[in-house]
C-alpha cells in the first residue's frame, strides 16, 4: 500500500512547494482553500492530481476533520503543516494590533501546531514518517507577535524532535520566505 502525503496550511505555502508536492504519488492538500480563489488556474493540471480538503486549524470542526482524515488516509509517511507568522497588515511595525487580533493570530499557530504535531504522530507508524513544520514570514518579524511565534513554533519544534526520532519518525523545521 502506498504511503499517502499530506500538505496542510496550504493557504501559507508557496506554489512552487504545491507544485513539488503535487508530483506525489498520492498528495491531500487541507487548508483554507477558499483563501486562494487562484490556486486552480496556478496550478493548472497539477489541481487535479491531488485530493483537496477545506480544513480550518482554528476552529475544533476543522480539528476533528483534520484527525480524521489522517486516520482514514492511513498510512502517511510524510506531512508537511506551513504555519504563517507574520502579521497582517493590522499588526504592522509601530501599531499595536487590537487585542481580538492578536490572540486569534496566536491561537492559530499554537493550536495548528499542537493539532498536527500530535494527530500526525498517533497516526504515523513507528519508524516510518516525518513531519515537516515550514514557517513562512519575513526572516525579520514584521511585528514582536510574529517574532515571538517563530519563536515558539522553533523551540517548540527542537524540544519535540528528539522525543519523535525515539519513536523512528523526523520533526523537523523548515522556512519558507518566498514572495510567492
Amino acid at each position: 500500500m502506498t504511503a499517502n502525503g499530506f500538505w496542510i496550511g496550504i493557504e501559507a505555502m508557496p506554489v512552487s512547494v504545491l507544485r513539488a508536492a503535487a508530483e506525489h504519488e498520492r498528495p491531500i492538500f487541507c487548508g483554507r482553500l477558499s483563501l486562494n480563489q487562484g490556486l486552480q488556474a496556478e496550478l493548472g493540471e497539477l489541481y487535479e492530481r491531488a485530493e483537496w480538503h477545506d480544513v480550518a486549524l482554528d476552529t475544533a470542526i476543522g480539528q476533528g476533520y483534520l484527525m480524521d482524515l489522517l486516520r482514514q488516509r492511513f498510512p502517511v509517511a510524510s506531512v508537511v503543516l506551513a504555519l504563517d507568522v507574520s502579521t497582517g497588515e493590522g499588526m504592522r511595525d509601530g501599531v499595536v494590533a487590537p487585542v481580538n487580533e492578536a490572540s486569534a493570530h496566536a491561537r492559530r499557530i499554537t493550536e495548528g501546531l499542537l493539532i498536527v504535531t500530535r494527530a500526525v504522530e498517533a497516526m504515523m507508524p513507528p519508524g516510518n514518517g516525518a513531519l515537516t513544520v515550514m514557517l513562512r514570514g519575513p526572516r525579520r518579524a514584521s511585528s514582536s507577535l510574529a517574532e515571538g511565534l517563530a519563536a515558539f513554533v522553533e523551540h517548540f519544534v527542537s524540544a519535540e524532535a528528539a522525543r519523535w526520532s525515539e519513536g523512528g519518525r523526523l520533526l523537523r523545521i523548515a522556512r519558507a520566505d518566498s514572495a510567492e
